[in-house]
Order: structure tokens, then C-alpha cells, then sequence
């Protein structure tokens, strides 16, 4: 009696130990580290949002790191599409598999689909209430109808400071042709007040009333964007430039299940399409249904196709100081 008892407690230890043993398979979650040039807190959310949502088993733990000296130590890098191509080119990044992926046209990806986009910021008119008001609403919807408002008071940052505004300028440029680019620029030249330092600057300015039309980034508006704003976003019918981010997957990474998840998951679900609003962000998704859908009209997206190198770009910017920059018409030099 007491040998059976003895075996029949060895019996349920065993299944208990088993049980246990199963319980903990999964073990620690699988860390992966990000490198972000884009705001450290976004990026965070992003990933954190992701890890939620998987299953106790495959959970992952995402390190985030915003240091210079972090690129060659992670597994992935979250960046602008400038940043991401360099690291393609120097052999630092491998191919991404990813399935959602493949919707993207050949424009928003490496061509040896090294990176892909995951969003985009467009650049914007910012335009006063007021202002729109007094001239009617239908006269202010492209491009080509801002050297129409002769009254007009307007404000852009300086495009000679930063490789967002320096992008703008070269995606513009590609778009219309250099010549031409330089000549729409020399028909507002007249009415800009303010070529600001400071990316808040035209926002606040075309809130205020200072200025009417604020030429700027959809993200620099909305982190202060709020109920009775003063002024409207217009994203011109015919296209804008825009600033494409998206990731890369690091060559020396062994985390490749993990971060093509993560990129199918941004592609693809309507809560990360939510956290672009919710975080404040200012992107906007390329592929603005998911899974359900195709990918943003490309036509609508221009980027920088024709300066390729950093010379070309300095050059290109060498030639806006000097033709319009430099030139005087009167603004502030706040």
C-alpha cells in the first residue's frame, strides 16, 4: 500500500513539474533594440503597442536608444529614408521579408527592399481662418495659387537650415525642374515676411494672425493642434514633397522574425494607423486602409529624385541662398 502510495505522489510531482515546465517554455521575452532619429517617446509607443499585442508566449522587449553612437549595435533603425539608404548602400542593412511589404510601390522602398517606408510627413500650406475667410476658400488649393495672393503675408523656415527643409527643397525642385522651382519661389519672394529659424515659428505665427499662409510640416502643426485652431491644414490637390521614414533591418541582427512582424504590423493594422493620430504625430500611413486596401497614389508623394548626392544637394542649395534667400525684399530677420 505504501509503495503505491509512494509512486502515485512521484506521479502527480511529475505532472506537476510538467505543467510547470510548460508554463515558463516561453522564457524571457526576446529583446530587440531600435535606433531612432525620430522622437525617442514615438517610437517607444510604437514598438510598445506592438509588443502588447502579442501573444504570452512570443512576447518581445523593444530597447529603444536615440544615441549617434547606436546604429551599428542594433537590430533595426527607424529613420528618414536618407539615413536608411546610406546604411543600404554601405552593406550595413539585409533583406527585409516582409509580407505587407510587397504593396508598396518600388518608390517607397530600397530597391533591394534593404528598407521599407512605414509613413510619411507631408509638407502643408498653413492657412489663417481669417485670411481664408476674406479670400474664399476655393482660391487657395494648390501649389500654383500661392503667387496669386498678392496680400498675402507668408512664412516658411529657412531652407538652407536642416535636411528636412534642405529635403523639401530638392523634392519641389525635383518635381517642378530646378529653373522652374526658382522662379515659383522668386514670384513669393515679395511676400514673405519671415524665413524663420525655428520650426514652431511659421505655425505660431499663421495662428496669431501674424502671417497668413505658413508653408511647414503636418507634424510641426500637429503637436499644437487643438479644437478652434485658427488656421487649416491644405495638402495641395496635385501632390506635395514629403519626408518618407520607414526601417531598416541591421545586417549583423538575428532578431529577423520579430522585427518583420513588427513592420506587417505597422503596415497593416488600423491601432497603428490610431497611434499616428493619438501620439500626435503628424504621418500619415502608406497604406491608409491596411490590409484592406493599396498603398498611398504615389503621384501625390514627391520626393527627392535627381540630387543624389550631398553635392548636388549643397549646390542646390548654394543656388536658393543666392537667388532667393539673399535676395532683398524686406522680411524680418528674427
Amino acid at each position: 500500500m505504501k509503495s503505491k502510495l509512494f509512486f502515485a505522489v512521484l506521479a502527480c510531482l511529475a505532472f506537476l513539474l510538467a505543467g510547470c515546465s510548460r508554463f515558463s517554455a516561453a522564457g524571457p521575452a526576446q529583446t530587440v533594440k531600435v535606433y531612432t532619429t525620430l522622437d525617442k517617446t514615438f517610437v517607444a509607443t510604437l514598438c510598445g503597442r506592438f509588443a502588447e499585442s502579442l501573444p504570452q508566449d512570443k512576447k518581445i522587449a523593444f530597447v529603444v536608444s536615440d544615441k549617434e553612437d547606436e546604429p551599428e549595435r542594433v537590430d533595426c533603425i527607424i529613420s528618414g529614408s536618407t539615413l536608411l539608404q546610406e546604411k543600404a548602400d554601405s552593406g550595413s542593412l539585409q533583406k527585409i521579408h516582409a509580407e505587407f511589404a510587397d504593396l508598396l510601390p518600388a518608390e517607397l522602398k530600397d530597391k533591394e527592399e534593404q528598407w521599407v517606408t512605414l509613413f510619411y510627413d507631408p509638407a502643408v500650406l498653413l492657412v489663417n481662418q481669417a485670411y481664408s475667410r476674406k479670400v474664399g476658400q476655393q482660391q487657395l488649393l494648390h501649389w500654383s495659387d500661392v503667387p496669386g495672393q498678392k496680400d498675402a503675408r507668408i512664412v516658411v523656415e529657412n531652407l538652407s537650415d536642416n535636411e528636412s527643409t534642405v529635403l523639401f527643397l530638392a523634392a519641389l525642385s525635383s518635381r517642378m525642374g530646378q529653373d522652374e522651382c526658382i522662379a515659383y519661389f522668386r514670384q513669393i519672394r515679395p511676400m514673405i515676411r519671415q524665413f524663420a529659424k525655428f520650426p514652431i515659428t511659421p505655425v505660431r505665427m499663421a495662428a496669431t494672425g501674424d502671417a497668413d499662409i505658413a508653408i511647414t510640416r503636418r507634424s510641426h502643426v500637429f503637436k499644437y493642434l487643438q479644437n478652434d485652431f485658427p488656421a487649416y491644414i491644405l495638402i495641395p490637390e496635385e501632390g506635395t514633397p514629403v519626408n518618407l521614414f520607414g526601417i531598416g533591418l541591421s545586417q549583423s541582427s538575428k532578431r529577423q522574425k520579430e522585427i518583420t512582424a513588427f513592420i506587417d504590423w505597422c503596415l497593416r493594422s488600423s491601432e497603428a494607423r490610431t497611434l499616428l493620430m493619438t501620439t500626435r504625430s503628424g504621418y500619415l500611413p502608406v497604406l491608409p486602409k491596411g490590409e484592406n486596401g493599396q498603398a498611398v497614389n504615389r503621384d501625390v508623394l514627391w520626393t527627392n529624385t535627381f540630387y543624389k548626392s550631398r553635392q548636388a544637394l549643397e549646390q542646390l542649395t548654394a543656388d536658393w541662398l543666392r537667388e532667393i534667400r539673399l535676395a532683398d525684399a524686406g522680411e524680418d530677420t528674427k
